[in-house]
């Protein structure tokens, strides 16, 4: 049977017909991140197609990107972002090559939120903002404003940002709260949410009511299952666990255990522990001790707490007056890390079920300048190319 010719006009037309998008998509699907990030630039078209809300249901990667590590650091107010394999059964004393993708420049970086489906938010003085750590692409969000407060006069602690998103919906929303005082007048509390990619006419703050006046504590807020948790301290002083549920945009509080309550602010850990929320934190009069808590039952509430102690050649008193828990890989390896930069860098990894610590060198372009420097760990870390 012979075949048309590449040149008939019966095929041209035959080929017309493809879906232009379904041409590129498949071709797309099987490319790693960084290359499909490339390929944006190629066209207005195909970065329209790359950025569509559903792209990954409709072409889902071939051979999807196993999670990494993302470290952030901040360097005299610039922030630079890496990342490294996250290895499920690390070597004792291997080394692992981490990759530099971006820096944002001199911003004066306040904190970094952990990571929801490849995005970022990061603050700086008491603007927020969105950012694609792979890609660099960045998203300004609108101004606050605070009983007619203009934003650019607050001080930078007067506003708190935590990003999560809605398995359901599928949407990524933004809390802020924020609180003015003057002395020790209290001035006014309000808190805020920003529901993303819902367009330019409705990207506007939408204030929400919360019954208990509370305050955020730190960066630690972590996204699980589509509620968000956070430390917060209520207005007469009393610390607690703010349970925010990112469909409803209800807020509901747990009682923390009696010694979690002694831990100083920013030193407690929040991370997912086999669907459950964790807490965990070193011990501030044993250094080496590790103290896990777990919500088993969120409405008694009930805590349970274990306690490790964790030894290894590479834990100094120095090195361990730093350590900070990142969060669980699978079902029991414990991701511990330098909270600030040093020669050589580390990440432990300590399995949790057989009392196992392995100690992983990281190599990474740079890092031997940045000694000294603040530095946020965030495992399973999946890349992604898109933005709002």
């Amino acid at each position: 049977m012979k075949r048309p010719s590449s040149i008939s006009g019966e095929e041209t037309k035959y080929f017309d017909r493809i879906p232009v998008d379904l041409v590129i998509s498949n071709i797309l699907s099987r490319l790693p991140v960084k290359s499909k990030a490339q390929c944006r630039c190629v066209s207005k078209l195909w970065s329209s197609i790359i950025r569509r809300p559903n792209y990954d249901q409709l072409f889902p990667i071939k051979t999807p990107a196993p999670p990494r590590i993302l470290f952030t650091i901040d360097v005299s107010g610039e922030c630079f972002f890496y990342s490294s394999p996250q290895p499920h059964n690390p070597d004792q004393n291997s080394s692992l090559v981490a990759t530099l993708h971006n820096r944002t420049g001199n911003t004066k970086i306040y904190k970094v939120c952990g990571p929801v489906c490849g995005l970022v938010c990061r603050q700086y003085n008491s603007v927020g903002v969105i950012y694609n750590p792979i890609t660099g692409e960045s998203l300004n969000l609108p101004k606050l404003s605070l009983n007619g407060i203009d934003q650019s006069e607050w001080l930078f602690d007067k506003a708190r940002y935590s990003f999560g998103y809605d398995p359901i919906d599928k949407q990524f929303k933004v809390l802020c709260i924020t609180w003015l005082r003057t002395g020790s007048h209290h001035l006014s509390d309000e808190y805020q949410v920003l529901t993303l990619g819902t367009g330019c006419n409705n990207f506007l703050w939408r204030k929400i009511q919360c019954c208990t006046i509370h305050f955020s504590l730190d960066d630690t807020a972590i996204c699980i299952d589509g509620v968000l948790y956070y430390p917060a301290e209520i207005y007469k002083g009393e610390g607690t666990i703010v349970c925010f549920d990112v469909r409803s945009e209800k807020f509901s509080f747990t009682n923390i255990d009696r010694d979690m309550a002694k831990i100083k602010s920013g030193t407690l850990t929040l991370i997912d522990y086999k669907g459950k929320l964790g807490a965990c934190s070193f011990d501030i009069y044993h250094r080496k001790r590790l103290v896990l808590w777990v919500l088993e039952d969120a409405k008694k509430p009930k805590w349970s707490k274990h306690t490790y102690n964790l030894s290894h050649p590479w834990l100094n008193v120095d090195v361990s007056n730093r350590l900070r828990p990142a969060g669980m890989i699978g079902s029991c390896q414990l991701v511990v890390y330098p909270s600030f930069t040093q020669d050589p860098f580390f990440v432990l990894y300590y399995n949790l079920e057989s009392n196992i610590i392995t100690g992983v060198k990281l190599e990474a372009p740079l890092f031997k300048e940045f000694h000294g420097c603040r530095i946020q760990a965030f495992p399973n870390y999946v890349e992604d190319v898109k933005l709002m």
